[in-house]
Formats: structure tokens, sequence, C-alpha cells
């Protein structure tokens, strides 16, 4: 299937690593041209050579407002139009942590809030009049499985937020043409555990009994970032192996 996403453009938060940059480097297989917003210089310029020539990379820190907006400005003027945004941006879950009440840090909770949940809420209102302009686009926040399940406040309320924030956006965004989709993943291999045996361990208690790769991820998340997607508007997609257990409706 052609996605249609050859001579579009797309930006990328969180692009610099993991999901993100596998992300990156499947929308630009597929044709689209792409820019990378991270906080690291030195990671970008390294996921740039990763994702091809002509990669735009922009510096921003997401709990910054003025640093989103002048990015996203930046990508535009260097790609020329916007049509996708993909939101990965967030910090690194820290597996291991105390958890319940005796474990809640006040100043990790804000700022995983902030960086992710709000974070994607800057740089979706900074697109907007991109996405307008281009009539219409795609949205896609990536959250996590941690918003169904207890065992991190911290965990679960970052990402159930950035659902709420998804359909309320959809609801808003769509009939100008713009819809926004919410993807979970699980545990996911990426470049940063790809040796780590009790990672894979555990990441392989799913469905398919292996790990899902962070490039099996983007592929997922590449359609739903493409015009054929258009009718997923609000939707909620797992994309984690297959949690066993629970029964979602």
């Amino acid at each position: 299937m052609d996605l249609g996403l050859r001579d579009t453009a797309a930006l990328v938060t969180g692009g610099s690593r993991g999901i993100g940059l596998a992300v990156a480097a499947a929308l630009a297989a597929e044709g689209a041209r792409v820019a990378l917003l991270g906080r690291d210089t030195a990671a970008l310029a390294a996921a740039a050579e990763v994702v091809g020539p002509g990669t735009v990379t922009v510096r921003a820190d997401t709990t910054a407002d003025a640093e989103v907006r002048a990015a996203v400005d930046e990508s535009v003027a260097e790609l020329g139009r916007l049509d996708a945004l993909v939101n990965c941006a967030a910090p690194r879950a820290e597996p291991g942590r105390p958890s319940g009440l005796s474990g809640l840090d006040d100043e990790d909770f804000l700022r995983q809030v902030d960086t992710k949940a709000l974070g994607y809420a800057r740089v979706v209102r900074a697109a907007v009049p991109h996405l307008l302009a281009a009539r219409g686009g795609r949205v896609v926040n990536i959250s996590g499985m941690n918003a169904r399940r207890t065992g991190s406040i911290t965990g679960s309320v970052r990402n159930i937020a950035v659902v709420a924030l998804t359909k309320n956006l959809a609801d808003e965004l769509g009939r100008s043409g713009i819809t926004v989709t919410c993807v979970h993943p699980g545990l996911t291999l990426t470049e940063r555990v790809q040796q780590d045996p009790a990672f894979r361990e555990a990441a392989s208690n799913n469905g398919l009994g292996r790990p899902v790769t962070a490039e099996e991820v983007a592929a997922v998340v590449t359609f739903l970032a493409s015009p054929r997607a258009t009718a997923a508007n609000g939707a909620v997609i797992t994309v984690d192996g297959g949690t066993p257990g629970p029964i979602w409706t």
C-alpha cells in the first residue's frame, strides 16, 4: 500500500533516539521529509545521519513554550510545510523507582507531566497553524501502557493525560481536517536495551512471546501519520504485542 507520504513534511519530537528515531526513519523511508526536535544537538546530528540526507534538526526543550514555538517555525521554514506531527519527547521511564505514595516524588511528577502531557500540547499548539496551512494533517501522540495499569502513580498519570489530551484535540481539530491519535507501546526493544537480557525477558511477556521492536511500533505510527488514516481520529492504539489477560472495550 502506498501511504501517500511522498513529499510530505513531518516533525518528530524526541526524534534523536528510541521509538522517535525509528518513527523518523520509517517516515523518511516512505518519502516524507523529516525534522527532528530534541534537546541534545549532538544526539540530533547523529540521528539525522541515521534518518538520511535532508533531515532537519531543531533544538528545543518542550517544557519551554518559546523554544517550542521557535523550533516548530524553524522546522516549517526548512521543510516548506507541515503535514504530520509525532510527539515522542518524554523523560525516560525509570524501572525500579519506589511505587505508591511513599515513592511519589513531587518534583519528578511535575517534570514528567510538564514534559510529556503539557509538552505535547505546546508542540501541537505551535504546529496547528502550519497544519491548517497545509489543509489539515495528522498528529500522533506516543503514550504508553502505564495508562492502563497501576504500579507507578507518575507513570500512569503522565500517560493517561496524553490519552485525555488526544481525545480533546481530536474533537476540537477534526472538523478542520487535523486528526489526532494516540499509540500505547509496551516494553519496546530499542537501541538502548538491545543487549539487556533482563529487559528482553520482561518485554517477551506478551501474547507474541517476544519483544516488540521500535521499528514495529514505528510502522503503526507511520500509518497513523499518513493520509490513509483519516478515519482513525481520536483512536487509541496499543502496540504491545498483546498484554495477556485484560479485555479492553
